[in-house]
């Protein structure tokens, strides 16, 4: 099998489409039909490199000097998750909006235990203050009850 069969061989494997590739890759579909079809032979290694990452395989596998195309993470296709790119842009839009999670997580379906999202500055006495950020499932009463008498100022 020549390198342009292995290639399309991989893509096929990992339910990619000649556009989806070409896009990972940032060429045009014509660009990699000619790479599939053998018509651009002896590709460089910066060309080569992009392509069995795209292909989550190795520059090896593709050059023909390893016999099975091992995915560098296993992945069974039907498993695979990769999400779309307006699937991100939701997942950033949830993230960048706390305030509307819990009526998105009611809407969906998605029952998460309840947390609290800590940010401010602590100090213990003698150390310098330092920057806290974070998200806990704990609720204010464990909170209050773990950290005692130095929650007097914290406001819930």
């Amino acid at each position: 099998m020549e390198v342009g069969q292995r290639i399309k061989t991989c893509r096929k494997k990992r339910g990619l489409s000649v556009n989806e590739l070409a896009e990972k890759l940032e060429k045009n579909r014509a660009t990699v039909y000619r790479y599939e079809n053998g018509d651009i032979e002896n590709l460089p290694i910066n060309i080569l490199e992009p392509i069995a990452k795209a292909l989550d395989t190795s520059p090896a596998y593709l050059m023909g000097w390893t016999q099975s195309c091992p995915p560098i993470a296993e992945k069974n296709a039907n498993e695979a998750f990769i999400p779309t790119k307006h699937e991100l842009d939701v997942i950033m839009a949830y993230r960048n909006q706390p305030s509307m999670q819990t009526a998105v997580d009611r809407i969906l379906g998605v029952h998460t235990k309840p947390s609290i999202h800590l940010q401010g500055k602590v100090a213990a006495r003698g150390f310098q203050e330092t920057d806290i950020c974070g998200t806990t499932s704990l609720t204010a009463e464990e909170i209050k009850k773990r950290l005692g008498e130095a929650v007097k100022d914290i406001d819930f």
